[in-house]
């Protein structure tokens, strides 16, 4: 009995910490700085779906370089143009033999020295 007593005694006395601590216009303050926040937050997910939705628009010159060039050889898109893997796709995408097929053994061996190096 002294035990639930003591227990109804210390919640009381933690609400009226609690109450005393979130009393007046600090409270107030708090929740109109997190509604803001939230505010925020909202208008910066709406900006990315509007921008997510749109669609992907490739102009001509960007077309013809990724034409011209595989994407192997384009760092910008995480190809590196001194690279074996670059030199065996542009093999095979204009290098030709007397017979009009591409000739690429020696690019698609060092390709396959680099890719088998730990």
């Amino acid at each position: 009995m002294n035990t639930v007593l003591l227990v109804a005694l210390l919640s009381f006395i933690g609400g009226g910490a609690a109450g005393f601590a979130v009393r007046g216009d600090g409270s107030r303050k708090a929740l109109q700085a997190q509604a803001q926040s939230l505010d925020a937050v909202l208008d910066g997910q709406t900006e990315i779906l509007t921008a997510a939705q749109q669609p992907v628009v490739l102009d001509a010159a960007l077309k013809a370089t990724l034409a011209e060039t595989p994407p192997t050889c384009i760092r910008e898109m995480g190809g590196d143009p001194m690279s074996p893997q670059c030199l065996l796709t542009l093999c095979w995408a204009h290098g030709t033999s007397s017979a009009q097929r591409p000739d690429c053994d020696a690019a698609e061996a060092l390709t396959t020295q680099a890719l088998s190096q730990p």
